[in-house]
């Protein structure tokens, strides 16, 4: 029972998580950034005072190990921010970032020399197709929401897939009862 309600906990966070970006991306464009460093800063503080017990305790990993990654990071995460800005629908763009399951498999393959069993194959394949079905049907959807001829709809079908079809902007929000 216990499991069952931090699955629930954990999904729900998640979901109010996202919900509340996208209300908070549609309502202040830039906002993006400082939502982003602030959990940044919280965690940077709350290890400084806890974890490394203000600077008193040896780290077990050296720092510029730790400066590399959380970089790498905080990068990633300005990137989709900016991605925010492309007005894309926000369940796509969620899509998208849980979609480089194929290339760490490759690079799997390719740095580590892995091998994968034929599950995790067909898992990887399923996943691209969702993703690939997903993005489709939104395609769909910006080219049918509007009354265009057929090469007006193909050309708002390759802004879209630039990112800047400015009709988009609020018809496919993730909330939309609340947009």
């Amino acid at each position: 029972m216990r499991l069952l309600f931090a699955v629930g906990m954990v999904f729900a966070g998640c979901c109010s998580n996202v919900i509340f970006l996208e209300l908070l991306v549609r309502k202040h464009p830039g906002c993006g950034n400082i939502v982003t460093f602030a959990p940044f800063l919280f965690i940077a503080v709350e290890g400084f005072l806890f974890e490394a017990n203000l600077g008193r305790k040896q780290p077990a990993i050296p720092i510029r190990y730790y400066a590399v990654m959380v970089t790498m990071f905080f990068t990633v995460s300005l990137v989709n921010n900016y991605a925010l800005n492309f007005n894309i629908a926000m369940p796509l763009h969620i899509i998208f970032r849980s979609g480089s399951l194929i290339a760490n498999m490759i690079l799997g393959i390719i740095i580590l020399k892995k091998r994968y069993s034929i599950f995790k194959y067909a898992s990887i394949a399923l996943v691209s197709g969702g993703i690939f079905i997903c993005t489709s049907m939104s395609a769909k959807q910006v080219t049918s929401q509007s009354s265009l001829s057929e090469n007006e709809g193909f050309q708002a079908f390759t802004w879209w897939l630039r990112g800047k079809y400015a009709s988009y902007n609020n018809d496919n929000c993730l909330c939309s009862s609340v947009c």
